[in-house]
């Protein structure tokens, strides 16, 4: 008889738990969309960014990144000239929550 009641709680317990792992993993990747022939890109912690270009005038990008529990980072200017692939990068701590470039 004890079994049977302790049968739900059990389920209940491992449900709990099967759904605090899944909301721990880690963040998912991410990419945006090419600006200027240039896209930033994340993944759990490491973040990116590369252009490849077609156009002769050159474009300046800076890479930002936007981490989990920690300061965000913001990239120097670079100027950009044809394809450079990774331009720049950085890793976060615990997570990277979003990339994204910067242009002027």
């Amino acid at each position: 008889m004890k079994l049977k009641q302790s049968l739900p709680a059990a389920a209940a317990l491992i449900a709990g738990l099967a759904s605090f792992m899944i909301g721990s993993l880690p963040a998912e990747a991410g990419d945006t969309n090419r600006v200027r022939g240039c896209a930033a890109h994340w993944r759990t912690t490491a973040t990116w960014n590369e252009c490849v270009r077609d156009s002769q005038q050159p474009v300046e990008v800076r890479l930002a990144v936007d981490c989990d529990l920690q300061l965000d980072w913001t990239g120097k200017w670079k100027k950009v000239e044809g394809a450079v692939d990774p331009l720049d990068s950085y890793s976060c701590f615990k997570k990277a929550n979003s990339a994204w470039n910067g242009y002027r």
